[in-house]
């Protein structure tokens, strides 16, 4: 029989993906195994599975596609969605005074900054090895929380980043934090509270068409820089630039 060798727990794994992928508002889990023709455990197991390993993330009692496919994209680096960011992080840059530019992606437990540009080496794309950002510190960081609804990335990020070591010294509590995490959600915006006499750090998210967020475009600028700009130029240039990217993405 042809292809008789092949794994078939992978193969049945790959098909949920694509059938997910091809969902325009999710799918229920119970869809998924009347299209598969599947059993219930057989289903819950592979699905269970490919939410773990983050091809899939489950939300309101639908699957969609997961954050760890958007981490995998970005190593085709001939792609025209990153081709895309490139050119507006590029454009970005220029519109600042000796500021820095990053994009950032979700992962499994943080945000994770993927490009950056900075005033040390003016014009030059670095590509990062998806470097960890704070979540509780960083503008990107807070979009991150701001957006986040997987309930199994949440705990992920919890044990990652207990709030008791890493934001009580900064929110004081997790209702001030929340509170300031509501106004993200409405402004799509986020300005970090924090040594804003040193540097200006602004981000804003890239959403998909369902309002998932897949990345965080931002700015970070000296303060003695900003004379020549004021807050709302530089948050109307950094959402700007989200907006294009999410275009790119749809």
């Amino acid at each position: 029989m042809a292809n008789s060798d092949l794994i078939a727990s992978l193969v049945k794994g790959s098909e949920i993906v694509k059938l997910v992928g091809f969902s325009d508002n999710g799918i229920k889990s119970s869809e998924i195994m009347t299209a598969m023709n599947l059993k219930a455990p057989t289903c819950y197991s592979l699905l269970r599975t490919l939410v773990a390993c983050g091809f899939l993330e489950k939300r309101n009692g639908r699957f969609y596609l997961g954050n760890e496919l958007i981490l995998l994209t970005k190593k085709q680096s001939n792609s025209s969605f990153l081709a895309k960011v490139e050119t507006e992080l590029m454009a970005l840059y220029q519109k600042l005074s000796r500021g820095t530019v990053i994009f950032a992606v979700p992962g499994l437990d943080g945000i994770l900054q993927t490009h950056r540009i900075s005033f040390d080496r003016p014009g030059v794309i670095q590509h990062l090895d998806s470097e960890p950002m704070h979540p509780y510190a960083s503008a990107a960081g807070l979009v991150y929380l701001a957006f986040l609804t997987d309930e199994m990335t949440v705990l992920r990020v919890n044990e990652r980043w207990p709030f008791a070591d890493f934001g009580s010294h900064l929110w004081k509590s997790r209702e001030a934090l929340n509170k300031y995490l509501d106004q993200v959600r409405k402004t799509q915006i986020a300005v970090s509270p924090f040594e804003k006499d040193v540097y200006l750090r602004i981000s804003a998210p890239v959403l998909d068409q369902t309002g998932k967020l897949i990345a965080a475009a931002g700015a970070s600028i000296p303060a003695q820089l900003m004379k020549n700009k004021n807050m709302e130029t530089i948050q109307k240039e950094v959402s700007h630039s989200a907006a294009m990217i999410a275009a790119a993405l749809a």
